[in-house]
């Protein structure tokens, strides 16, 4: 048996939670290993998404920021270094060290330098003229330089907001060939980034007052407990703060007026902006010139809430508010500021509306903010909703991870191959053998040796064994088996691509989202007519739909274009995803048909561009009705 930590970032000290899992260590089998730490932790908590940060991780961006990826802008040598390389190459030993000859060099050699074995013990880390203690926190030098790299780095750093939890195989805290926990180190900078505290990386001095320093608690009014039993008449010193709010002084933790305007600059912020616009009344003669007049409006109320110091900081919720008015359309709102990692500084930006022109009832108030859901939109439509299965009774959660995989696997050429055999020979009983095609690579053989076992690790073969040229197996004899294999994984696949983007609509602009899979619906006016939508969806009132195949046989694509006309959406609100096509054959396909088409490799890209392009032409329609 063996031991790793679980890493969970927490937007307050320490800013990194650990969790020990024991598993079963199979030897020479990294990534085995990594997804039985997974499995490990998943026993305990189901749904928390975990990212291995290592080099030996099957996550595109768990690799990117490992200490052997992740690089370090240093000055001293003019080049960007690995951050295993600065961390070996600055510790300072008994009879030797610092060795700055290893900052240039490649990150196997410098592990395989005996110097780093035979300098005796090891008494602190010297970097670019400064020193650094390995005690009292020993860890606290690699994390340091780690959060340095990530924040030089933003593009390698966002997708880390996306994760709940770090790993990092082969981090073990008692082991002698120690060279940094990367997951600790991914913890700690995205709960610094929630908590908007990341300047503190700037300097050694200011992560290990933050990171290491654990803060004085509070006091919970304006007088010490002391004070309050022993003079309880006295008059407070100051106004007294509600329990739930803090002071004023608590500005230093906040973006200023310049941090807050780039805030406002990012691209994630457009649409907020715009409907801040709309609703203020503003007027402009196209959208990129409303957004700006948005950011004008609430850069103002900003500026003026700090200057008059009339935020409003709760300090439970790490959440900031402020009036915004604008005096000309009578328009009254308040800003809200709440702690996210997955914006600039730490923080992302709403409002809420107190009144809108036309809107002073407050029922209708409602109706005018509150868009239609999928669902709601297809009962407009006139259809009736005989079956739907929504979000919570999908299958259980290992079920939906193996489609995941499934899906992911799919994106490699030889696994397409290896599913549409199986299903070929799914009806007949017996042992097949699939034959791997010849010049197939190291990686496309791991992806679909990691497949193969998984559906074999979840029941789905009653025998199989993998070999360099072929893998030979025998299909599990279960209906539901071969319902999975048939399509199931797809539809699952589909539907989780569709909610993480959803996810990102929601958490990032505070859009309106709603989504739904296997929507059967009844024409009210036809008896017998029925139709069956694999995933529907909504972003703030505008429709959307994914239908999932997994065989290029016998398509009907005229069908769902004919069927768009019904539900009143255009075939540039479709996406049909082939697991089977290619991606010449994807656009092939979409030639002849106007609605987009796409594959296990493309179907994010699609669906983002799909939804951008669905939305801006929105936004551009109700501008010009203005």
């Amino acid at each position: 048996m063996a031991t790793r930590t679980i890493c969970f970032p927490i937007s307050g000290y320490p800013y990194c939670k650990e969790q020990p899992v024991t598993f079963t260590w199979i030897k020479g089998s990294k990534r085995q290993n990594i997804r039985a730490v997974h499995d490990a932790a998943h026993t305990t908590d189901p749904d928390v998404l975990i990212l291995e940060v290592s080099s030996a991780s099957v996550q595109p961006e768990g690799e990117a920021v490992s200490s052997l990826r992740l690089l370090l802008r240093l000055d001293s040598v003019a080049q960007d270094v690995p951050i295993s390389t600065v961390f070996e190459a600055t510790k300072v030993f008994e009879h030797g060290g610092p060795f700055a000859d290893l900052l240039t060099c490649e990150p196997p050699k410098v592990h395989k330098d005996t110097r780093l074995r035979t300098s005796g013990e090891l008494l602190r880390y010297s970097l670019e003229g400064s020193e650094y203690p390995t005690e009292p926190y020993p860890d606290s030098f690699f994390e340091w330089l780690y959060c340095r790299a990530l924040k030089q780095f933003p593009e390698k750093a966002e997708p880390l907001s996306r994760y709940n939890a770090f790993s990092d195989i082969a981090a073990v805290a008692d082991s002698k060939k120690y060279y940094g926990d990367s997951s600790r180190a991914a913890a700690i900078y995205v709960g610094l980034a929630a908590a908007g505290k990341l300047p503190c990386i700037d300097s050694y001095e200011s992560f290990i007052a933050e990171v290491y320093t654990e803060p004085k608690p509070l006091p919970k009014s304006g007088k010490s407990e002391v004070a309050s039993e022993t003079t309880p008449e006295a008059p407070a010193p100051a106004k007294e703060i509600p329990a739930d709010e803090s002071s004023q002084s608590d500005s230093a933790n906040i973006p200023d007026a310049a941090q807050m305007e780039h805030i406002l600059e990012l691209p994630k912020a457009t649409c907020l902006l715009l409907s801040l616009a709309k609703n203020a009344g503003l007027s402009a003669n196209n959208s990129s010139e409303l957004a700006y007049k948005g950011k004008e409006f609430f850069l103002d109320a900003y500026q003026k809430a700090l200057k008059n110091k009339t935020l409003q900081i709760n300090i439970h919720k790490n959440k900031i508010t402020f009036p915004m008015e604008d005096h000309d359309s009578g328009f009254h709102a308040v800003g809200v500021l709440t702690r996210s990692p997955a914006w600039e500084y730490g923080w992302k930006f709403n409002y809420l509306a107190e009144n809108t022109p036309g809107a002073e009832k407050p029922e209708v108030k409602a109706k005018i903010q509150k868009p239609l859901n999928a669902l709601e939109h297809l009962e407009r439509c006139g259809y009736k909703i005989v079956q739907q299965v929504m979000p919570e009774k999908l299958p259980p959660i290992a079920v939906q991870r193996m489609a995941w995989k499934t899906g992911e696997a799919l994106c490699d050429p030889v696994a397409v191959d290896f599913l549409q055999f199986i299903r070929t020979h799914m009806q007949s009983d017996g042992s097949f053998s699939f034959r791997i095609p010849k010049g197939t690579s190291k990686k496309s053989f791991a992806t679909l040796s990691e497949i193969a076992q998984t559906w074999d690790k979840m029941g789905l073969f009653a025998a199989i064994v993998i070999y360099p040229q072929n893998i030979v197996y025998e299909l599990a004899r279960n209906e539901a088996v071969r319902h999975f294999l048939s399509g199931k994984w797809l539809e699952l696949f589909v539907e989780h691509q569709v909610q993480q983007i959803l996810n990102r609509y929601q958490e990032e602009q505070g859009a309106e989202v709603s989504v739904c899979s296997n929507v059967i619906l009844s024409e009210t006016a036809s008896v017998g007519s029925m139709h069956e939508l694999d995933v529907v969806f909504s972003i703030n009132g505008k429709f959307f739909w994914v239908e999932a195949k997994s065989s290029s046989r016998s398509i009907d694509y005229g069908k769902y274009a004919s069927l768009c006309e019904k539900l009143n959406v255009t075939p540039e609100s479709l996406l049909l995803v082939n697991s089977d096509l290619s991606v010449e054959e994807c656009e092939g396909v979409s030639y002849f048909w106007n609605y987009c088409v796409a594959n296990c490799a493309t179907i994010t890209q699609e669906l983002e561009s799909m939804i951008a392009k669905q939305l801006e032409s929105t936004r551009n329609a109700v501008l010009s009705t203005d």
